[in-house]
Formats: C-alpha cells, sequence, structure tokens
C-alpha cells in the first residue's frame, strides 16, 4: 500500500473520530408567513437562543412562506408526527384544541402586551388543553391586529354590506363577517393575492405586518383600522415527539419558546405603527372606521362560540381582572 493511500485513510480515520459539528437534534418548523415577517422573525429569535441554551446541541431548522404546506396541512403533518414543529394562525388551531376558540373571539383583548400578560398568567390551562389534544404548546406568538384591506376605502360599518370578504377557514371568523354585514369568504392564505388582484374577493381582514409582507397593498389599496381581532400564532409539538426528546433539550426548549415570545409580542408592537405609516407613502388610502357598530355586531358570537366548559373555564380565566 503506497504511502500516499496510508496517508489518506488515516485522515479519513481521523475525521470519522472527530465530534459531529452538527447539531445533535434539529427540529424542522414550517409555517405559511413570509420569511422576515414578524411570526418568521419569532421562530428565528427561539433558534438562536435554543442554541445558546444547548450550547448548539439543538436547533430550528425553519422553512417559511408555506413551503412544507397550507396551514391544515402544517397542523395535520405536527399531529401525524411527520413534522417536528408549526406554527399557526390560532383560527386554524382551534379547529384541533377547541378550547382556544376563545382566542377567535373578536375585540377580547385591547392591546398585545395585555394579551401577552394574560396568556403567561394562565399557561398552564392552556398547556394542559393542547396536551388534551395530542399537542405540546411551546410558545404563543402575536400576529398582530387584524384590520381590513379592500379594494375601496371602508369608512363605516354600512360599507361593508355585500362585500365578499376574505377570512380565514375558521366558523367563528366567517360568523363574524356575516354578522358585519359582509359576505365572508373563506380561503388559504396562499390564494389571496390572486384573489384580490382578480376580483374573486373585494378585501380580507389581515394585520398590517401580513399586508406589508405579502406586498397586498398592490391589490388592495385601502386599509381600514378597525382592530376586530388580537391574533395569535400558536408554536407547537406533537405531545408524544416532545417527550421524546432528552430532557435537558425540553427544558432549553420551553425556555427558548417563553423567552422568544416576550421578545416577539413586543417586537410586533415596536412595527405597528412605522408599517401603517409606510403604507401612504405606497398609496395606500388609510381609514379609520368607528368600532363601536363592529363590537355591538360581536357580541352574540361569545354566547355562540364558546359551547364547551373548556372553552368556558378558558374564557373566563383570560377576562379575569
Amino acid at each position: 500500500m503506497s504511502n500516499r493511500v496510508l496517508t489518506t485513510l488515516a485522515a479519513l480515520t481521523a475525521l470519522a473520530a472527530s465530534p459531529v459539528l452538527a447539531a445533535d437534534v434539529t427540529l424542522k418548523v414550517a409555517h405559511t408567513n413570509a420569511a422576515g415577517e414578524v411570526q418568521d422573525m419569532g421562530l428565528q429569535k427561539m433558534k438562536e437562543l435554543l442554541e445558546a441554551k444547548t450550547d448548539g446541541a439543538a436547533t430550528l431548522e425553519i422553512y417559511a412562506g408555506g413551503q412544507l404546506g397550507d396551514e391544515q396541512q402544517t397542523v395535520e403533518s405536527v399531529m401525524l408526527g411527520s413534522l417536528d414543529m408549526g406554527m399557526t394562525s390560532n383560527a386554524m388551531l382551534s379547529n384541533y384544541v377547541e378550547d382556544y376558540k376563545v382566542f377567535d373571539l373578536p375585540f377580547l383583548f385591547p392591546s398585545i402586551p395585555a394579551l401577552g400578560e394574560k396568556v403567561d398568567a394562565n399557561w398552564q390551562m392552556m398547556k394542559d388543553s393542547a396536551n388534551g389534544a395530542g399537542f405540546q404548546l411551546v410558545a404563543v406568538f402575536s400576529s398582530g391586529i387584524r384590520h381590513l384591506m379592500t379594494a375601496e376605502p371602508i369608512n363605516s360599518i354600512e360599507d361593508l354590506a355585500g362585500m365578499k370578504i376574505r377570512t380565514m377557514q375558521n366558523p367563528v371568523h366567517v360568523e363574524a363577517f356575516r354578522a358585519y354585514g359582509a359576505n365572508p369568504t373563506p380561503m388559504s392564505y396562499s390564494e389571496l393575492y390572486g384573489a384580490l388582484q382578480s376580483g374573486v374577493v373585494d378585501g380580507a381582514e389581515g394585520a398590517s405586518t401580513g399586508y406589508d409582507g405579502m406586498k397586498f397593498y398592490e391589490v388592495a389599496p385601502a386599509f381600514a383600522l378597525v382592530g376586530w381581532l388580537n391574533m395569535t400564532a400558536p408554536v407547537t409539538m406533537q405531545k408524544a415527539a416532545f417527550d421524546a426528546l432528552p430532557e435537558d433539550i425540553r427544558t432549553a426548549l420551553m425556555e427558548a419558546g417563553a423567552e422568544a415570545a416576550q421578545w416577539q409580542r413586543q417586537y410586533v408592537v415596536d412595527q405597528e405603527a412605522p408599517l401603517v405609516e409606510s403604507f401612504k407613502a405606497h398609496g395606500v388610502t388609510v381609514t379609520e372606521p368607528d368600532t363601536a357598530p363592529f363590537i355591538a355586531a360581536s357580541q352574540p358570537l361569545y354566547e355562540q362560540a364558546l359551547t364547551t366548559d373548556g372553552q368556558k373555564a378558558l374564557f373566563t380565566a383570560l377576562t379575569a381582572n
């Protein structure tokens, strides 16, 4: 055997015996928001914190923009264990974790900090609800305060009469916009830009961050600040998959989730006012309709939506002074 071959074999043996530099645990996490949107930034922060807490032994591999499927596919992949972790709108997750329908109710929290305070104070109850449906709740991010994007300006609730408004595929959202006089049209987020562009829908409800991130102002140049929903974006795993992780990784992941959520919710607050101002530079007509009629029309939904003891208990806890 030549000296060159012996040298090569020795180098390969040394390489095989050296420590593996890649993370021991890599968790794939998927969501449908654009890379760089506030939800994605929360996951980037969680990744940074998890790596720091585990000295690089665990990390997140983030798939943004619906690369691994729409929101329903994301939730179901997490349920099946074919996806390690998912972040979706609460509106989708509450179809599976029924207690979370509380968070789909309009005008429930006056601000993102107020929502965050209630979530953190009732974390154990929320985690138990998720566990009961086979999920592990890792974090609750904010998807912002949701408003209205339309082709024509909305100055009052009357202007919504008969308008086709895209909503999430969630029964409470559909009923809310029916109560506001609109013709609610549920559809996937990935279909929305084309639907607005072609006139399939006249408008949609959504947060300023999404309006900016997906450039919806190009096809819906009016933005009405109604603040009808304070939307959360829960981050979940399959409970069995979470339990199978080493204990130190589980601890680090939950700590990273909690800290990233605190950071992310404040980040969303900091983005809101500058984004609304930036819309005007894009030629967007920004209006501020009176919200009192919207709030009044929303009240019957509270009784209709809260049908189980779990939902009522969580609602009571979240709205207690």
